[in-house]
């Protein structure tokens, strides 16, 4: 049946066509993967005599490693199952046991009212050499920016260290709160960058982890009596550039610095609530407290302060929207379009 059936395929003026227009090398299998013919340029590809293929089920042959066999198999079963066009990269193994890396192509052919697969094969040597040259120097790339992170995190640890350096000589109140107002600044962006070197990325980081280490920092600044000052947070774990993170997490940190310094007197209890959350297509940050709001007369917009003017910047930087509530108690709900 074997045989009649291949003698009524290559009588047929479709099969003389393929050989006639195929300038790759062929092997033509029925529906369920058993050769039925194929080029002499494909068996020596492989190192095979074509007689010794012919008849055999593509994926029993000793040609094919064991990991790809069954690669093969869901291959073939998915155009048994639905005759489409598909591809993949395979390994094969010459008769001298090297290995033959093949791009195959495998479509449905009709000849002679009959369905078939035809599938093509390329030498794929040359293009797994381009990916491989390609990933070492996408590694280089990797490497050169982590370093340049690295040089940036260190001269962000030195100004800190200069900073520290300068608050036993300040004795004014104002200029020790703007100090370690800066101290702060600094601290969150090295916190950014650190996150970029421990996380092995190049250019995104988990904003909820590094909102988190941010807020972590904010707390052993300003030391809140246990119990006075409840802080509720809630950062979702998003992946998020750095262009984006650190404006972000630099407004989380003056909010959250003007709630703790400003928004209880020293004998008031109160909550503080930061939120981070992906809202689909966008992202959202609130920072809410319940204490005494801005001072009459005061508005966000028209705030003279560092830290407010600075939040303002970040937001305009980023192309955010803000809404505020500033007494009683203060919230401000800061909005970004994703990018």
């Amino acid at each position: 049946m074997y045989e009649k059936l291949v003698d009524e395929i290559r009588s047929s003026p479709d099969y003389l066509n393929l050989i006639l227009e195929s300038s790759d090398p062929w092997i033509l299998q029925d529906i369920n993967g058993f050769i039925l013919d194929l080029s002499q340029s494909f068996a020596d590809m492989i190192g095979y005599e074509p007689d010794k293929l012919r008849g055999r089920y593509l994926p029993s042959l000793r040609a094919v490693p064991l990991i790809q066999k069954s690669r093969l198999r869901i291959l073939l079963d998915r155009m048994a199952e639905e005759p489409r066009e598909c591809s993949g990269l395979f390994e094969f193994l010459d008769s001298d046991g090297r290995m033959v890396p093949l791009e195959l192509n495998l479509r449905p052919l009709e000849i002679s009212g009959q369905l078939f697969v035809l599938l093509t094969a390329r030498d794929a040597s040359e293009r797994l050499r381009e990916v491989g040259e390609l990933e070492q120097r996408i590694d280089e790339l990797k490497n050169t920016i982590n370093g340049l992170y690295r040089q940036i995190d260190r001269n962000l640890q030195l100004i800190t260290s200069i900073v520290n350096l300068q608050f036993p000589y300040i004795k004014d109140e104002d200029d020790y709160e703007l100090l370690r107002d800066t101290q702060n600044r600094l601290k969150s962006i090295r916190k950014a960058y650190e996150k970029l070197i421990y996380e092995g990325s190049s250019d995104t980081i988990n904003f909820g982890a590094y909102a988190r280490s941010i807020v972590s920092g904010i707390l052993s600044t300003y030391s809140p009596e246990p119990g006075r000052v409840r802080l509720e947070m809630y950062f979702e774990d998003v992946d998020m550039g750095l262009d984006l993170a650190v404006p972000f997490g630099m407004i989380l940190s003056e909010l959250l610095s003007n709630s703790f310094r400003h928004a209880f007197t020293e004998d008031q209890d109160g909550r503080i609530r930061a939120v981070f959350m992906d809202k689909g297509d966008h992202y959202m940050l609130e920072v809410r407290d319940n204490g005494r709001g801005f001072p009459e007369g005061v508005d966000f917009e028209g705030a003279d302060s560092l830290g407010l003017q600075l939040v303002k910047n970040l937001i305009n930087q980023i192309e955010a929207k803000v809404d505020y509530t500033l007494s009683p108690g203060t919230c401000f709900k800061v909005r970004v379009l994703k990018p």
